[in-house]
């Protein structure tokens, strides 16, 4: 036997206790719609009485519309992507949208998430992680479903991105070190190829190669502070012909200078000069004073909410590629600044 006590309470038990049709409670539960406050009262009385919850998702299936909004992401161990997912989901909140959020790790099958948010009739799907497929993407684009990729490129001429300029952030690190007087270069990069990180990396080496400057590549597992610790080993045992090195993350550089301090007593920047990447909070902390490139994390949420919120109003507008420019921060462990 079915225990009544345990069945869900529905809009129509709702209905039947303020005495008013269910398309009445679904009135009071819609944002905008007709319905008077006195009436709206009686419904929210009687749905507190009988402990009636909303059901958004099978509402949305209904009615092809959805105030859900997909984030994929990856690597949240990270402070920058934390930091970055964290606003996304505020921002969304702060618009009436509710963010699914879905993580991915390196070599995972992004499209097939993107695929799953499909399901739940999302309203849009930003991703943080890898690039979806040209299939994906473009049943993305078939569905009129909002898809906004953050650092991803620019390849995908039937997606909204935001980015930064990788060229840009490796010559910015180029021009750190060498302004401050260091000769002898080496750059750190994870050996997991991504846009930006791959990106700034590759754009480092290649502005040192145009000046003539030969650069020494350590590639380590990932892009955090345990392999950027583990590394440095390396970067240890090539002390006497290095005098600056750009760590294509923040992550990276901090498990690099406190490797090379407990091993190698290295002074910062009078040994050994560093530049990172992405400015996280842990960038500016005074164990590391780390001079890095900022990337700002709200800047890009901002205006990857805007696109999707545009894109939703104008499923049929030019695709939007809002590049971001790079702030060069100058700290403890590069010896000069700009003049």
């Amino acid at each position: 036997m079915t225990d009544d006590h345990n069945k869900p309470v529905t809009s129509f038990d709702v209905a039947r206790r303020a005495g008013v049709s269910r398309s009445m409670v679904s009135r009071a539960f819609t944002e905008g719609a007709n319905i008077s406050e006195k009436s709206r009262e009686k419904v929210l009385k009687a749905a507190e009485e009988l402990g009636y919850r909303v059901n958004f998702l099978a509402r949305g299936l209904q009615t092809r519309q959805s105030n859900l909004v997909g984030i994929v992401a990856s690597s949240l161990d990270t402070p920058f992507r934390s930091r970055q997912v964290r606003i996304a989901a505020q921002e969304f909140i702060s618009h009436g949208y509710r963010p699914i959020l879905l993580t991915v790790e390196p070599g995972d099958d992004v499209g097939q998430w993107v695929s799953v948010m499909l399901n739940y009739n999302v309203a849009g799907v930003m991703v943080t992680s890898a690039t979806p497929s040209p299939k994906i993407i473009q049943e993305c684009r078939k569905l009129r479903m909002p898809l906004v990729l953050i650092n991803r490129g620019k390849n995908q001429d039937i997606a909204d991105t935001v980015q930064i300029d990788v060229q840009q952030a490796g010559e910015l690190a180029f021009t750190m070190l060498t302004r401050s007087r260091a000769g002898r270069l080496a750059v750190v990069h994870p050996q997991i190829p991504s846009y930006s990180v791959t990106g700034r990396a590759r754009a480092f080496i290649e502005k040192c190669r145009i000046e003539n400057i030969e650069v020494d590549e350590f590639i380590s597992t990932s892009q955090s502070y345990a392999a950027g610790y583990d590394i440095a080993g390396n970067i240890g045992l090539s002390l006497d012909h290095i005098d600056g090195v750009f760590c294509a993350t923040d992550l990276l550089a901090l498990g690099v200078m406190d490797r090379l301090r407990a091993d190698w007593n290295t002074r910062f920047p009078d040994d050994l000069q560093v530049v990172g990447c992405d400015d996280i909070e842990q960038a500016g902390w005074g164990a590391y004073h780390l001079s890095t490139i900022r990337q700002d994390a709200e800047e890009q949420v901002l205006a990857a909410v805007t696109q999707m919120l545009e894109r939703i109003e104008n499923p049929d507008a030019p695709i939007q590629h809002y590049n971001q420019r790079l702030t060069p921060i100058f700290r403890k462990t590069t010896l000069s600044n700009y003049d």
